[in-house]
């Protein structure tokens, strides 16, 4: 069980009877141990893995961009994200929405800035109380909701440039989405590999994050039929949105890795995530590489950018007949994979 969960069960007798939202709690069983014969444990969270994992282990799940308390909602168990700009938008849509009686208690580990998060809460808060620390976590009290303005989820939004091969898109991300605001180097790296090897057909856009690669491609290359795959509700709805700015139209997947998505691709590109909350997880993209060649065409191709010390070219050797670096700058690499062994 994570560090942060044994935290929050080991103060539950401070939590009221009756309704308890958990705000993106990590795929454990501690909603199950919170819940008791008074209380009623129900959970929200913005990546759709952990609903789905949460979901077959009986819990009451809704996947969603932000939560919305019902009014019987007496305590609020937020976990606390990586990023800092996701923990102020979720401060301010709770403290919009909830009851002068609800309790809000974030919680989080010392390594991801969990003490410094006092002075945000009293943005939001008129009582605000660090109440345990244990398993190098923190938890913090915070009650009598004060906003300062209504949450309006547009407010958070920024939207951005990108030049791409002589022509322009704008970008939408919102806070928690890969890369939120600007563009990153790897995903600029594996934008040139693309220049030179214009991916035509089918393409996928694994862990699309706001839509960078594939409406880059797609604006030089209208004709490809472009899908959009991530886990996040913010990353989609960024996707999403950067889609409607640019008049382009993809289908966009919301999936647990590859378990939801359905047919076949001539291109599979991808910046793939590593972390899986706060950790570096790289099962994330071994489960990747695995199951990747199931979903390509006869001839198809795998187009990936990584950190240059991750052994993703070793692994994808196991999977693939010939795999190429072709992009080398900064600290990452591209890679091109295909054949895939009979």
């Amino acid at each position: 069980m994570e560090q942060v969960s044994q935290l929050i069960l080991r103060n539950t007798g401070l939590l009221q009877s009756g309704k308890v939202l958990l705000i993106n709690p990590p795929r454990d069983s501690a909603y199950g141990r919170l819940a008791s014969g008074t209380r009623q444990v129900s959970i929200f969270t913005q990546d759709f893995g952990d609903h789905i994992y949460l979901s077959s282990s009986g819990a009451t799940s809704e996947f969603g961009l932000i939560p919305s308390p019902y009014a019987a909602t007496q305590d609020i168990v937020l976990i606390l994200p990586r990023e800092r700009e996701r923990l102020e938008m979720l401060l301010h849509a709770l403290a919009s929405s909830m009851t002068s009686q609800s309790i809000l208690w974030l919680a989080g580990e010392n390594r991801s800035g969990i003490k410094s998060s006092a002075k945000k809460l009293q943005h939001y808060f008129q009582t605000v109380a660090r109440v345990d620390s244990a398993r190098h976590c923190t938890l913090f009290r915070a009650c009598n909701p004060t906003p300062a303005d209504p949450f309006v989820l547009e407010d958070y939004e920024k939207t951005w440039p990108l030049t791409f091969s002589g022509a322009q898109i704008d970008i939408v991300s919102l806070p928690g989405t890969f890369a939120h605001g600007k563009p990153d180097r790897g995903t600029m790296l594996l934008l040139d590999s693309l220049q030179e090897l214009k991916p035509t057909g089918q393409v996928l856009d694994f862990a699309c994050g706001s839509g960078v690669i594939g409406l880059s491609l797609l604006r030089h290359q209208p004709a490809i039929g472009l899908t959009l795959l991530d886990t996040s509700a913010l990353a989609l709805e960024s996707a999403r949105s950067s889609l409607r700015v640019n008049a382009m139209t993809a289908k966009i997947v919301a999936s647990d890795g590859f378990a939801q998505l359905e047919g076949t691709f001539d291109w599979i590109i991808s910046n793939p995530p590593f972390h899986r909350g706060t950790n570096n997880d790289l099962n994330v993209a071994r489960h990747f590489f695995t199951n990747a060649n199931r979903f390509l065409s006869e001839s198809g191709k795998l187009l990936l950018v990584c950190n240059k010390h991750l052994p993703y070219t070793a692994w994808l050797k196991e999977r693939f007949t010939r795999v190429e670096i072709v992009g080398l700058d900064r600290g990452f690499k591209v890679i091109l994979a295909s054949g895939i062994p009979g």
